[in-house]
């Protein structure tokens, strides 16, 4: 999720993918972005693939001098919120199912979530269509049309690629806000727990757990973002934590700031 003054236009898969894509987007940021402080990502349940469009392509996260200049770049799943203070204006964006992006890409995901990686590094023939995109970019359409056939192109060599299980299991925890009992899990899916726990960090990036904690505060998210006024007691006891505390400690590791400021942010924004 990106909180700034950007226009977000989405568009939907082919329907070979739309087991795997959950959509794509054109980002752009609004005006008076040159004067934007922060652009902040927070957690979510799928990766994306990113292609900036303007020339001007460099991240760089708040607090540090790491700059990233990768015009195709890809970002696995975050379990807290990251700022930057350099960032491009005009994006488009694969966004993946939580098992998509292992399933097309057939890469490990315990090794790409928290962090942005050069997807020339992973897939070298990408040089030649990074080119190509750059050719149309101009044309979000016609950006997302040459990165939907790589994606089909590796749909065929990824056929092999078993991600059933795991697509069930996130299913069910989407289903159930991620207030799900991983042994009720395992048993849904026919696996042990350490066979799931392996199975998710592999195909997802992170643990079953994790994961349900992400779809959690997500729904959370939402809650706060259409409600002016919140009974914060009783949103702790809905979402299923021990106390208050407990949902203070939670809330600050994904979104850096208290709940309070947080729905303060989301008021400001209407």
């Amino acid at each position: 999720m990106i909180k700034s003054n950007a226009s977000i236009h989405v568009f939907a898969p082919h329907q070979a993918l739309q087991e795997y894509v959950q959509n794509y987007c054109y980002f752009c940021l609004g005006e008076g972005a040159d004067q934007m402080s922060a652009l902040d990502m927070y957690p979510v349940e799928y990766a994306q693939l990113s292609f900036v469009l303007d020339e001007y392509h460099e991240f760089r996260e708040s607090g540090t001098n790491k700059v990233d200049s990768y015009p195709l770049c890809f970002v696995g799943l975050l379990d807290q919120g990251r700022s930057f203070d350099l960032f491009p204006k005009r994006v488009v964006q694969i966004l993946f199912k939580p098992y998509g992006a292992f399933k097309l890409l057939g890469i490990p995901q315990r090794y790409l979530s928290n962090q942005g990686t050069d997807v020339q590094l992973l897939f070298p023939e990408t040089v030649s269509l990074k080119e190509q995109l750059r050719d149309v970019s101009d044309s979000p359409a016609e950006v997302i049309s040459l990165l939907e056939n790589w994606l089909l192109k590796r749909l065929i060599a990824s056929a092999k690629i078993d991600v059933n299980a795991i697509a069930l299991a996130c299913a069910e925890i989407q289903r159930e806000g991620g207030l799900v009992r991983i042994e009720e899990l395992c048993r849904k899916v026919g696996m042990s727990t350490t066979t799931l726990g392996e199975q998710f960090r592999e195909k997802v990036g992170f643990s079953p757990k994790t994961f349900s904690r992400i779809v959690r505060f997500n729904n959370i998210n939402n809650f706060i973002s259409e409600n002016h006024s919140v009974n914060w007691q009783e949103l702790v006891y809905t979402f299923g934590f021990f106390d208050q505390n407990h949902f203070i400690k939670e809330f600050k590791h994904f979104y850096g700031c208290t709940p309070s400021q947080w729905h303060s942010r989301q008021n400001q924004q209407i």
